[in-house]
């Protein structure tokens, strides 16, 4: 296993989740039924949610600009999304969301947990807090450092359904910063996942 390898799976397994359904249930809110939501996200739509109940009564947005409202609602989704789809091992659902480096990291993590048979549950609470650190422009190209503030309750077990990593019933305030990219003159409207880090604290 490669030292890039290494450092992606420490940073991702960190944001891996197990959770007790019932007991939690009345506290998750929108992350305990894993709702489908689109696989993408542009300026001038999000999710299915977001484009039927609030694009639709907002002026068409001009794609060439960036609008840092837009883009917050958009990256948000795509944040639940991928921690959900990692933790799941859904390789369909982050293929689209990941340039195509980082996508080989998370499926080099997703091959290793089924190679030692090692099992990912997680409840996604919600996010506290989503803030734009920087915008790096280079012509028309947008990498956006973003800042997310998460709730996450996580636990790992191995095939014989042991918690060996995590606690099921801990409420973990995880603290991510991830850099998304995006041509605004390209006719692809996905913001491509390119960098991430993550670090945890438990709540008391």
């Amino acid at each position: 296993m490669s030292e890039n390898f290494g450092y992606i799976d420490i940073i991702l397994l960190a944001i891996m989740a197990g959770f007790i359904l019932l007991r939690l249930r009345s506290t998750l809110g929108k992350g305990a039924d894993n709702m489908p939501m689109k696989a993408r996200f542009t300026q001038s739509q999000n999710n299915e949610e977001f484009v039927k109940t609030t694009l639709q009564d907002e002026p068409k947005q001009d794609e060439s600009k960036f609008n840092e409202k837009t883009f917050i609602k958009g990256a948000e989704a795509a944040y639940e999304m991928i921690i959900n789809a990692f933790a799941n091992g859904d390789r369909k659902t982050l293929k689209p969301l990941l340039t195509k480096e980082l996508f080989k990291s998370f499926d080099d993590v997703i091959k290793e947990r089924s190679d030692k048979k090692i099992t990912s549950q997680m409840t996604f609470i919600g996010i506290k807090e989503t803030r734009v650190l920087d915008i790096d422009i280079n012509g028309s190209v947008h990498n956006v450092k973003t800042k997310f503030v998460s709730e996450i309750v996580n636990c790992i077990k191995n095939e014989k359904g042991e918690v060996i990593e995590g606690d099921p019933e801990q409420i973990k305030l995880v603290t991510d910063v991830w850099v998304f990219k995006k041509d605004l003159k390209s006719s692809d409207p996905t913001w491509y996942l390119t960098e991430l880090s993550s670090e945890e604290e438990t709540k008391h």
